[in-house]
C-alpha cells in the first residue's frame, strides 16, 4: 500500500486529479473522495509539529497543543464531517490516544496568557476555586502544560496515527493505493507530508491562472479573491513567491490544461512516474472535464483576461 498526495492551490484542478486515480481498481479514498483537513488546516499536526520542534516555546507548545485538542473535537463535530461522513466514532478514541503517545510531560497550569485570553465565565470560575476554595492549580481544569516527545517518535506516532484513520473507513481495502487530496501544503509540498511516512507520492497540480480566476469567480470563493482580477492577480504573484521550490522540484508535477487535453498519453506517462499500471481501466468522466477545460475564455471579460495575461504572462 502507497500513499499518493495530490495538492494545488486553490482551484488548482488538483480534485480533478484526484478522482482519476480514485476511478482505478487499485485507488480507494479513506474519505469517501473529499478533501482530507486533519494535517494542513489551522492547528492541525503540521502546526503543531512546527511549535515543538521548529519554534519551541514553554508556553506556545502548551497554547497549541490544547488548540490541537479542541481541534479534534471540532474536526469531528463539524458540519463538514457530519455531512460528508469521513470520520466514524472511533477518531476521537485513536486521537486521544495519540496526544497522550506526543507528550513527555503534562500538568494543569495558568500561565498569565492563557488567563488574558480565557472567556470572563473561566476566570470567575478560577477566582473562586484558587482564592475562596483555596485550590491548588494543579487541582483546577486550566491549560494542559506540556513538553513534546522526542521528535523522531512523534513522526512515528503521526505515521501510526494517520494509518489508524485510514482503516476506519468503510473503503479500506490494504490490497489498494490511498489517494488523499490536500493532504499538506501545496507550498511545502514535502515538509507538509513527512507526517505520512516515506510510502508516498506527491503529486503538484498546476493551472493556468485564468482557469483558476474563473473557477473561484464562478464559485463565488469565500476563501479566494475571485470578486476582483487585479487582487487576484496579486494574490497569485505573492503566493507563487512562497513557494518552496527546493520541495517543489522534487515532487511530481502535472498541468492541468495538457493532462486532460492528451488524456491518453499524459495518463500513460503519469503511471509510468507513478510506478502503477497504466493497464487498469478507469471510469473516469473525461467528457465533463474536457467540456469546462477552457471555458474562462467564453466566461471572463476581454478586459480580465487581458489583465491576466500582461501580469502574469511568465504563468499563463
Amino acid at each position: 500500500m502507497r500513499i499518493f498526495i495530490i495538492l494545488g492551490s486553490g482551484n488548482s484542478g488538483a480534485g480533478a486529479i484526484h478522482d482519476y486515480l480514485l476511478s482505478r481498481d487499485d485507488f480507494f479514498s479513506p474519505f469517501n473522495g473529499k478533501e482530507f483537513r486533519l494535517v494542513n488546516d489551522p492547528d492541525g499536526i503540521d502546526e503543531l509539529y512546527n511549535s515543538f520542534y521548529k519554534n519551541f516555546s514553554f508556553n506556545g507548545a502548551s497554547n497549541k497543543f490544547d488548540n490541537f485538542l479542541n481541534f479534534i473535537n471540532n474536526f469531528y463535530y463539524s458540519r463538514y464531517n457530519i455531512k460528508n461522513k469521513v470520520l466514524n466514532k472511533k477518531f476521537l478514541d485513536i486521537s486521544h490516544k495519540f496526544t497522550r503517545k506526543i507528550i513527555s510531560l503534562n500538568y494543569n497550569g495558568s500561565p498569565q496568557f492563557y488567563l488574558d485570553k480565557v472567556n470572563i465565565i473561566k476566570k470567575i470560575n478560577f477566582y473562586f476555586q484558587r482564592f475562596i476554595l483555596k485550590k491548588r492549580s494543579k487541582n483546577i481544569k486550566l491549560l494542559n502544560m506540556i513538553l513534546p516527545c522526542n521528535e523522531k517518535l512523534f513522526l512515528s506516532y503521526c505515521e501510526n496515527y494517520l494509518y489508524e484513520i485510514f482503516k476506519l473507513s468503510k473503503n479500506y481495502d490494504e490490497s489498494k493505493n490511498i489517494v488523499i487530496e490536500q493532504g499538506g501544503n501545496f507550498l511545502s509540498p514535502l515538509s507538509s507530508t513527512k507526517y505520512y511516512g516515506l510510502k508516498k507520492e506527491i503529486i503538484f497540480v498546476k493551472r493556468n491562472p485564468k482557469a483558476i480566476f474563473w473557477s473561484m469567480k464562478r464559485r463565488n470563493s469565500m476563501a479566494y479573491p475571485g470578486h476582483d482580477v487585479k487582487l487576484f492577480v496579486k494574490w497569485f504573484r505573492e503566493m507563487q513567491k512562497k513557494i518552496n521550490f527546493g520541495e517543489y522540484d522534487k515532487v511530481i508535477k502535472i498541468k492541468y490544461e495538457d493532462f486532460f487535453s492528451d488524456f491518453e498519453k499524459q495518463k500513460k506517462d503519469l503511471c509510468l512516474k507513478l510506478n502503477i499500471s497504466s493497464n487498469i481501466k478507469d471510469n473516469f468522466n473525461l467528457i465533463y472535464t474536457k467540456k469546462n477545460l477552457f471555458k474562462f475564455k467564453d466566461k471572463l471579460s476581454n478586459e480580465e483576461i487581458k489583465y491576466i495575461d500582461e501580469e502574469l504572462k511568465e504563468f499563463s
